[in-house]
């Protein structure tokens, strides 16, 4: 028989990768699907209605998650084993025909998004593609892999259009930072997505990746910002960590990806719950569940945050707090 479990606000019910054989289904409350869009690279959150299941493409066909689950408000699930969910659809054809139709979707929408990808005809003329690698580094600060970058450049263009630029770049090696085949771990696990390039995160140095990461998220480039505020989360613990979580959680709620801040500054309050940034982590948990329309969730974040907020950050938070009728 399936096992109902009872979930908490916050709480995630698997994430992606996971090996899990089991197949859930949302009995009551408010759940929130986030998976990877294979054109674009982008985080997409979807709401799974009561009475619907999730997490059986994984499950029938042994492979690891491929989107993650948070608890939105309190809710309860039943918990299916594969035998067991197998047993209990073959009595039950209506739901088969249903998920068929589902799964179907599914597979056209993925279809015509592999379609697109094949015969995208936007191409990238090889001395911009090279002049925007040698940008990129050169960016981020990363003066001796940009030098290396422009010096190839010159080698096979001269008199390119980008060569006063290059040679520019060029003289920059001497400037130090990491060159080919010498980035770190962070730097490899964080590629940039689509056709733009985008600066890489700066390797161990969390001081220098805040201050990329800061000028970044100035200019409005969230994703790129994100990127670099995520490499000194990965770094670990740093006395700039607890600006970095504040700073990452912004640029998620500026990119409107909700359920992702949430996770992530929760993980942060549980690890460090008297961290200078709380009342600023706090502010931004708040604003995501506003705009989740979660209104007593958010004012009670913001009550939070008020009572902790810095002379700077305190009218903001007051202000937000009154328009959730505080």
């Amino acid at each position: 028989m399936p096992k109902a479990v009872q979930y908490k606000p916050n709480s995630v019910i698997y994430f992606a990768g996971d090996v899990d054989d089991r197949v859930y289904l949302l009995q009551k409350g408010r759940v929130a699907l986030t998976s990877t869009d294979i054109e674009t690279g982008k985080q997409i959150t979807e709401y799974i209605r009561e009475g619907e299941f999730f997490g059986v493409k994984s499950a029938l066909g042994h492979f690891p998650r491929e989107e993650s689950i948070m608890v939105i408000s309190e809710a309860i699930c039943l918990a299916f084993s594969t035998q067991e969910f197998e047993i209990f659809v073959q009595q039950n054809t209506r739901i088969i025909m249903k998920m068929l139709k589902v799964f179907s979707n599914q597979l056209r929408h993925i279809h015509r998004q592999i379609e697109s990808m094949l015969h995208s005809e936007e191409q990238t003329n090889p001395d911009d593609g090279m002049y925007s690698v040698a940008s990129c580094f050169y960016n981020s600060q990363q003066y001796r892999a940009a030098s290396e970058v422009a010096v190839r450049y010159l080698r096979l263009w001269p008199n390119g259009k980008h060569a006063m630029e290059m040679k520019q770049i060029a003289q920059s090696g001497n400037q130090g930072g990491a060159g080919f085949g010498e980035r770190t771990a962070n730097e490899r696990g964080m590629p940039s997505s689509g056709g733009t390039r985008q600066a890489a995160p700066v390797g161990n140095d969390p001081n220098l990746a805040l201050t990329l990461a800061e000028g970044l998220a100035a200019q409005g480039k969230w994703d790129e910002a994100y990127k670099q505020y995520h490499s000194i989360i990965e770094v670990g613990d740093s006395p700039v960590l607890g600006k970095a979580y504040a700073g990452a959680g912004r640029c998620l709620y500026e990119q409107q990806e909700h359920v992702r801040c949430v996770q992530l500054l929760t993980a942060f309050v549980s690890r460090d719950p008297k961290s200078l940034q709380l009342a600023e982590v706090l502010m931004y948990m708040g604003l995501c569940y506003r705009e989740m329309e979660q209104q007593d969730k958010a004012k009670a974040f913001f009550g939070k945050a008020m009572s902790l907020a810095t002379p700077d950050l305190a009218p903001k938070v007051r202000e937000l707090y009154a328009q959730c009728g505080g």
